[in-house]
């Protein structure tokens, strides 16, 4: 994903609470109007230096080769920084206008093609999932809309041990929706359908393999018309091979503690290249730090949803065993009252959190993470920490 929040911890997957007295519970909230920058402003001598020091803590602390963060404030002030190299080896600073790997953000797109479906009346939330796949267990009484929020019960494929040895080993092996299926299907449910809150890549897979089925193309073509164009982001895209466009800075797999934190003592792997149709729509896109903050406004406003859809996607529930208000909605999670998502995958971590009630809003890219470590929002949560105190981990 110092001590590193790691995805499987940080989402209760495995059942287990987040002990950084961090994230958790959740609770229904609205749709506020987004609070636009004002890029004259400036932040005062004082802000910016809690800032400095907050980052440069985190940001050693982290394990992160390099990363860049844009920092929105509530006067719409823009704070910005770039830390650590592109590249090991050359030390080529890191450069804040590259493309990297958004990894599970992508659930955020896969989730708005899914609702602008519903919204048009190609889909309804209680649509069952036997309809496209029955041969899941449980699939006659799992609905889209608990696949969506991440309570279907599904096994998560990318948990399963073999799946991760393989993936780990290679990246870009061949894969296919066959082949996801196939990892769900020798594994048992992990709980009865919407019995419990438990992060699931699977849930994602399966949705976009149903929204390029009901639309009828792919679903690269189907997210970048029903959602990349329409918001509007030119640096945003599903790629149709393992590469990453350029400019991009070198991707960085680390070596793990037995503790979930990352090895500094180990040199990381170079991973630059990762087949999309593994991640598939759990977690392929690729982007840019201004598109990923340009998508949290739109994600958190709901512009390109009706309403109710978008009421109805911020009804978030609580993790697992989580203490503080941290839970997902219809393919969105909060943290207190910042929505957004964070994502991880070989060589790269993001993360979005928006406040709609003030417009603060912290976006981060970085270049080191496994396919479940989250340095960046490691990161974000300490900024949280120190320009929003009453949103942060002393929060409860």
């Amino acid at each position: 994903m110092t001590r590193d929040l790691t995805r499987r911890t940080l989402f209760g997957a495995a059942g287990g609470a987040l002990t950084l007295s961090a994230l958790a519970g959740c609770s229904p909230r609205g749709g506020e109007g987004m609070g636009g920058p004002t890029s004259s402003v400036a932040p005062t001598a004082q802000r910016a230096s809690g800032l400095e020091a907050a980052f440069d803590e985190a940001f050693t602390a982290s394990g992160l080769a390099g990363c860049a963060v844009r920092v929105r404030l509530p006067n719409g002030a823009l704070w910005l920084r770039t830390a650590g190299v592109a590249d090991l080896d050359t030390e080529e600073p890191y450069r804040a206008g590259d493309f990297v790997r958004i990894a599970s953000i992508t659930k955020t797109f896969t989730a708005t093609a899914v609702l602008r479906m519903v919204d048009e009346r190609m889909l309804a939330l209680d649509d069952t999932l036997d309809r496209w796949y029955p041969q899941i267990p449980n699939a006659v009484s799992i609905t889209l809309e608990q696949m969506l929020g991440m309570r279907s019960g599904i096994a998560d494929f990318t948990a399963d041990a073999r799946f991760d040895d393989d993936f780990a080993a290679d990246p870009t092996m061949p894969w296919g929706m066959e082949q996801t299926l196939r990892v769900i299907l020798r594994n048992p449910p992990s709980f009865a359908p919407g019995a419990e809150v438990q992060y699931c890549d699977s849930n994602y897979a399966l949705l976009g393999a149903i929204a390029a089925r009901v639309d009828g193309a792919s679903l690269a073509e189907v997210i970048t018309r029903r959602v990349i164009e329409p918001a509007g982001l030119f640096d945003t895209y599903y790629p149709d091979d393992d590469a990453i466009r350029s400019p991009h800075p070198q991707g960085y797999v680390p070596a793990v503690t037995s503790a979930g934190a990352i090895d500094p003592t180990v040199p990381p792997a170079v991973v630059n290249e990762v087949n999309p149709a593994v991640p598939a729509g759990a977690g392929a896109l690729i982007s840019t730090l201004d598109d990923v903050a340009a998508w949290g406004d739109v994600l958190a406003d709901g512009r390109l949803l009706g309403p109710l859809t978008q009421a109805r996607r911020l009804q978030t529930q609580r993790f697992e065993g989580q203490t503080l208000d941290f839970g997902y909605g219809l393919g969105i999670t909060n943290f207190n009252e910042y929505l957004g998502h964070d994502g991880a995958i070989f060589g790269f971590s993001s993360v979005v959190l928006t406040r709609p009630e003030t417009g603060t809003q912290i976006a981060m890219v970085g270049n080191t993470s496994t396919n479940s470590t989250t340095p960046t929002l490691t990161i974000a949560v300490a900024l949280i920490d120190e320009i929003d105190p009453s949103q942060g981990t002393a929060a409860g």
